[in-house]
C-alpha cells in the first residue's frame, strides 16, 4: 500500500493521531488501513472507552446491508413525501454521549453499495433522515489489497474525504499494550525472541489460511492466563496451533518447555541472584517473569496506595541491577525499555526524581548517560 502515497504509522501512533483531533474538535474522518489483527479497532476503542471516558461505536460493515445503514423508506402522513425510519446502531447523544468515536469497520470488504451509504455520511455526516452529532468523530478501518482480507475496493473520492494512513504493528508498540493488558509472560518472551513471528501473513502463500497475528497472540495469552503452560494441559498443544497455525504454534510450544528451566525471577526480584541464562530461550522468558512480577506489584500498589512502596522500589532495583549484568547490550537495553513499557510515567518517574532509588540503584545513572535512548519512548 505504500506506493499509492499513503504515509505509513504504527498503531500507536494512528491512535495519538486519532486524540489530536478529538482533541482539536477536528471531525475530519480518519481512514485507517492495514493487515488484520494487528490492534487498530481495538486500540481506538481502549482510547474512547478506557482512556477518554466517551462513546465508541464499532460498526462492522459487513454485517449490514444498505437499508440497515439509511433505515427504511416509508411515505408521510400526507403520502406526499418518502421518510426513513432509521436504524438505531448509529450513535444518539441521549444513549451514547455527545462526544465519542464511531468506527466503520471493514470497510474495504463490504459492498460498493455500503461504502455509498458510509459516503454520505463521512461528506454530509448525515444518512437519510440520521445526524450525526457533532461531537463525534468517524474513524474508518480496513485491509489493503495485499494485507489478507476480502479486499473489495476503496474509491479516490471516499479517501479524498478522509486523512488516510497505512497502519501497521510494531513489537515495541504491541508489548507496551501487552503490559497493560495483561498479556501472558510466555508469549510476551517469544516474541522477543522471534520478533518476525508476531504477524506472520505472507500474501504470496495463499494456501495458509492460519497465521499469526497480535490478534491471534491474545487469545493464545488467554489460554495460557486460564490454565498456565504444562505439557499435561489437555489439548493445549492443539488450541494453540488452532490459533497461530502449526509451524508457529510448534515453535511456540518448544519455546514454553524452557519455562522449567529459567532462573527465578522470584529471586531475582529479591536480589538473589547474579548469574544469567546463556541459553536465549531461558533468557527471554526469565527477563519476562522478572517484569510480570514488578508489574504486579506495581499495580497492586497504584491501586492500593497511589504511590509505590519501599519493597516496590527495592523489588525494580534489585531487578534493574540484574538486567544491567546480562552479557550484551542489546538485552540490557531491551529488558529496561520493556520495564519502563509497563508504566513509562511511574518508572521514568520512579528512575529521574526518586532520591530512594537512585541511593539503591546508582549503577542506572550511568547506564541512562551512556544509553539515553532507552528513555527516548
Amino acid at each position: 500500500m505504500s506506493n499509492l502515497g499513503i504515509p505509513i504509522v504504527t498503531v500507536k501512533q494512528f491512535t495519538e493521531i486519532v486524540k489530536m483531533q478529538l482533541d482539536e474538535g477536528n471531525t475530519r474522518p480518519i481512514f485507517g488501513l492495514g493487515k488484520g489483527g494487528i490492534g487498530k479497532s481495538e486500540s481506538i476503542q481502549n482510547l474512547a472507552v478506557n482512556e477518554l471516558g466517551i462513546g465508541f461505536i464499532d460498526v462492522r460493515l459487513l454485517l449490514y446491508s444498505e437499508v440497515d445503514l439509511k433505515g427504511i423508506p416509508y411515505p408521510d402522513k400526507e403520502h406526499n413525501f418518502t421518510v426513513w425510519l432509521q436504524n438505531n446502531i448509529l450513535p444518539r447523544v441521549e444513549r451514547d454521549g455527545e462526544k465519542g468515536i464511531l468506527v466503520l469497520d471493514e470497510i474495504t470488504s463490504c459492498d460498493k453499495s455500503i461504502r455509498t451509504a458510509a459516503y454520505q455520511l463521512l461528506n454530509e455526516r448525515r444518512l437519510g433522515e440520521y445526524k450525526l452529532p457533532d461531537g463525534w468523530l468517524i474513524v474508518c478501518l480496513g485491509n489493503g489489497e495485499d494485507d489478507g482480507g476480502d479486499f473489495q475496493g476503496m474509491e479516490g473520492n471516499f479517501a479524498n474525504r478522509c486523512s488516510v494512513y497505512e497502519v501497521t504493528y510494531d513489537l515495541d508498540t504491541w508489548k507496551e499494550w501487552g503490559y497493560k493488558s495483561g498479556i501472558n509472560a510466555l508469549v510476551l518472551a517469544y516474541v522477543t525472541w522471534a520478533p518476525k513471528d508476531l504477524h506472520t501473513y505472507d500474501p504470496d502463500k495463499e494456501n495458509e489460511i492460519l497465521f499469526a497475528s497480535p490478534r491471534s497472540w491474545k487469545a493464545v495469552s488467554d489460554i495460557l492466563n486460564t490454565y498456565g503452560f504444562s505439557e499435561n494441559v489437555p489439548n493445549l498443544s492443539l488450541r494453540i496451533n488452532g490459533n497461530l497455525g502449526t509451524y508457529v504454534g510448534n515453535r511456540f510450544f518448544a519455546f514454553c518447555k524452557f519455562k522449567e528451566a529459567n532462573v527465578n525471577p522470584g529471586d531475582i526480584v529479591l536480589g538473589n541472584v547474579n548469574r544469567s541464562p546463556e541459553k536465549l530461550e531461558i533468557l527471554f522468558i526469565t527477563i519476562q517473569g522478572v517484569i510480570k512480577i514488578l508489574r504486579d506489584c506495581i499495580e497492586k500498589d497504584l491501586k492500593c496506595n497511589g504511590e509505590l512502596t519501599k519493597q516496590t522500589i527495592v523489588y525494580i532495583s534489585n531487578s534493574i541491577k540484574w538486567f544491567l549484568k546480562l552479557d550484551k547490550l542489546e538485552y540490557r537495553i531491551s529488558a529496561i525499555k520493556d520495564l519502563i513499557a509497563v508504566n513509562k510515567n511511574v518508572i521514568v518517574k520512579l528512575m529521574t526524581q526518586n532520591t530512594e532509588f537512585k541511593t539503591l540503584c546508582p549503577e542506572l545513572l550511568q547506564f541512562a548517560g551512556e544509553n539515553k535512548e532507552v528513555f527516548r519512548r
